[in-house]
């Protein structure tokens, strides 16, 4: 009995310990002192600086009461800073502040149009050796200053971050992340793509002014490194879909002979990419399947029919393919491995690859053949309207 007492006063007694060490600051720089980046965009001037500006969020103007006197204000407030690199752009921002910088909830980086063309290397070089960045965070272009971005007017969102991380986390843009860059610039050719953001001035019949309104459009072709071109609203669509599984997308197109235009929905599109070598050249195959729901039709086919069916879901297909292919071909014309196949070669075929390493850029788009295989199919037409009814 005794021992059984002791045994209970000994775990109360560790239980007690652990919640101790459980209780006060998780750091030993109070909450108070710390001020924290929700975005950071990054530019070059003219005078060949490194310009970096950071957008905070600002506790004292964030109230869910509509009567704050902090209604009217930006409840952000964006700092920049200039150097000879990012470090140094960076210092001169903390000297600004009277609290100390916590990069730990930053979820979106912007780099203008000039930066980019200069070359990412000294971006990335900072990125991956200061330990108080997180690598999932989303990357974004612009084709022009991207401190501009700024100036927008948070209409949806009260904080712009937000309207650019759901962007890419709703796969409205074909999504990267800072680690798929950098895994790209050190493990393959340095190429990637670089989703496109968009400022506009935009009248709102609800706002009574024009506000500054931020969208998406392509996206940049990033080549060994720097970016180097760009790929149209269209030519994203088709990176979209061969390097993310989306859960849903609608597209619209023609379908054969004229018979008419139709948009569909696509549901859960997977892709899946293989390399296959016949003598010296590689083959990838790359394998779409997708549902699909036809949301409108303008034709007068006869929908209860399974051969016009069968034409519609082919029109899709066709739809997908046309997409695709013009995103490859883009990439092509630029030599740029946007999709990291040649990691599929390194890998599955490591001796070719050796032989390829005097040029490997110019070997694999020489030696490699693209081809698409694209199923759908038509879960749902809809209500259909048709002559023959």
């Amino acid at each position: 009995m005794l021992r059984n007492v002791k045994r209970v006063i000994v775990m109360l007694g560790l239980i007690t310990a652990v919640l101790t060490g459980l209780t006060g600051c998780w750091s030993k720089q109070e909450l108070n002192d710390r001020t924290f980046v929700s975005t950071m965009l990054v530019d070059l001037n003219e005078d060949g600086q490194t310009e970096v500006s950071t957008m905070f969020m600002l506790p004292n103007r964030i109230s869910n009461g509509l009567n704050s006197n902090s209604v009217n204000q930006k409840p952000f407030v964006s700092i920049s800073g200039k150097g000879s690199d990012v470090a140094e752009a960076l210092q001169h921002i903390q000297a600004e502040l009277p609290r100390s910088v916590t990069w730990g909830q930053m979820q979106v980086i912007v780099i203008g149009d000039r930066f980019a063309r200069a070359g990412l290397t000294p971006l990335f070089d900072h990125l991956i050796r200061a330990t108080d960045f997180r690598l999932p965070i989303y990357v974004f272009y612009f084709n022009g200053l991207a401190r501009n971005l700024a100036k927008l007017e948070s209409v949806f969102e009260r904080f712009p971050t937000e309207i650019w991380r759901e962007s890419a986390h709703t796969k409205r843009v074909p999504p990267i992340r800072i680690r798929d860059l950098l895994y790209a610039q050190w493990n393959n050719l340095g190429d990637s793509y670089i989703p496109e953001l968009t400022l506009r001035d935009l009248k709102l019949l609800t706002e009574s002014k024009t506000v500054k309104w931020s969208g998406v459009g392509g996206a940049a072709i990033m080549k060994n490194g720097a970016v180097t071109g760009r790929f149209t609203n269209e030519e994203a669509m088709g990176i979209l879909i061969m390097k993310n599984r989306i859960p849903e997308m609608i597209i619209t197109g023609e379908l054969p002979e004229q018979k008419g235009v139709f948009s569909a929905r696509l549901i859960d599109v997977k892709h899946r990419t293989r390399a296959i070598r016949n003598g010296n050249r590689v083959t990838f195959k790359v394998t779409i399947q997708a549902k699909a729901d036809l949301i409108s039709i303008e034709s007068n086919m006869n929908l209860n029919a399974p051969e016009n069916i069968t034409i519609v879901e082919r029109a899709v297909s066709d739809r997908i393919r046309q997409l695709v292919q013009s995103a490859k071909e883009k990439a092509q014309n630029q030599q740029a491995d946007v999709f990291q196949w040649s990691e599929l070669v390194k890998y599955k075929y490591p001796r070719m690859w050796q032989d390829w390493a005097e040029n490997p850029r110019e070997m694999m788009f020489t030696h490699t053949d693209p081809e698409f295989h694209v199923h759908v199919v038509l879960r749902s037409t809809g209500i259909s309207r048709s002559a023959k009814l």
